[in-house]
């Protein structure tokens, strides 16, 4: 009977003995994966340039806030991370003696977060010089995007990027000096609805008086608009390399950055604050001023249709007239990138 009794004994002492190693693996692995998805989640949202940080030997020294200075005071600058590794950045800082456009630049790819001192953005379409730039390398090297590495410092609410090895400013990087980008994240403006994503347009409707009477598509390779939409904020890039010659207008494409407003019924307001490309410097407008009206017709989860409203009864193109009475407008009809 006692060797029964011990041999039981030692048979749930045993199983007793998995079961706490279970749990104590349990309990140290799940710090490690927060940790390795705080950061990842971190990261998501749009972000807004405040200024510069100076680093010397990879020491901060000094930092420059755009606002405190006559000559940046009015730059603008909104970087979105989203999910699926999206980004798109965009700014009104315009070249308009070396380059036909008036508005600024911007980009778009994807991005991988190492860590929260680690990131890599993988881009591939822009606007403005940028987008000028990155066609011209894919085009010259025969690659798919332009990577670009950076040590970075994250937290819940702000950000630094500092370009590492692969640094445009060879002097910068003998002398050990550089500068690093210096963000604060936008908290949300709305709340999440519908159309937070992104999106990229496949068709255009024409419409004249109402009814649709040409629907054409739109080829990536001639024409990326691509649009991110996330809890009241957007930027928009319409990447036009593909469509004209470097040097002229249309080739820098155009993109804006701004705020929405969607009742969930159809109805959306898009705030347009400043551009990139070809957008005119002259429309830059504060927050939510002079909204654009739109009438949005979803026709499943990944693709609606948005056609502009006619608020001031004149044709959404300007091609009505008194003598014919038609109104032409343009349909854009969207579809999920996931």
């Amino acid at each position: 009977l006692n060797h029964i009794i011990m041999k039981n004994y030692f048979y749930y002492s045993v199983k007793f003995l998995f079961f706490l190693i279970s749990i104590l693996i349990i309990s140290c692995g799940s710090p490690k994966k927060e940790i390795r998805d705080s950061y990842e989640e971190d990261i998501i949202g749009f972000w807004e340039r405040k200024g510069t940080i100076e680093v010397v030997n990879g020491i901060p020294v000094d930092t420059l806030i755009w606002t405190d200075s006559d000559d940046t005071k009015k730059t603008r600058q909104v970087k979105f991370f989203g999910e699926g590794n999206r980004i798109f950045w965009i700014s009104n800082i315009s070249d308009t003696i070396n380059n036909p456009w008036p508005g600024g630049n911007g980009g778009y790819g994807k991005y991988k977060i190492h860590a929260r001192d680690s990131l890599t953005e993988y881009l591939t379409n822009g606007t403005g010089w940028f987008g000028a730039y990155l066609k011209n390398r894919k085009d010259s090297l025969n690659v798919k995007n332009e990577s670009f590495g950076f040590d970075t410092y994250l937290s819940k609410n702000s950000y630094s990027q500092f370009m590492g090895d692969n640094a445009m400013d060879q002097d910068s990087k003998n002398q050990n000096t550089g500068f690093s980008e210096y963000y604060v994240k936008f908290p949300p403006s709305a709340p999440k609805t519908k159309l937070d994503g992104v999106w990229k347009r496949v068709y255009e409707i024409s419409y004249v008086n109402g009814i649709a009477v040409d629907t054409t598509s739109v080829p990536s390779d001639v024409v990326l608009d691509i649009k991110t939409m996330y809890r009241g904020r957007f930027i928009y890039q319409v990447d036009q390399t593909g469509l004209a010659e470097r040097g002229l207008a249309l080739h820098g494409g155009f993109g804006g950055y701004g705020q929405f407003e969607y009742d969930g019924k159809g109805n959306l307001v898009e705030y347009d604050e400043f551009g990139s490309g070809n957008f005119p410097g002259s429309l830059e407008r504060g927050p939510k001023t002079d909204g654009g009206y739109k009438k949005v017709t979803f026709y499943s989860d990944d693709l609606f249709l948005q056609v502009d409203k006619d608020t001031l009864n004149q044709g959404g193109m300007g091609f009505g007239s008194a003598e014919t009475s038609n109104k032409t407008f343009r349909g854009l009809v969207y579809e999920r990138v996931k």
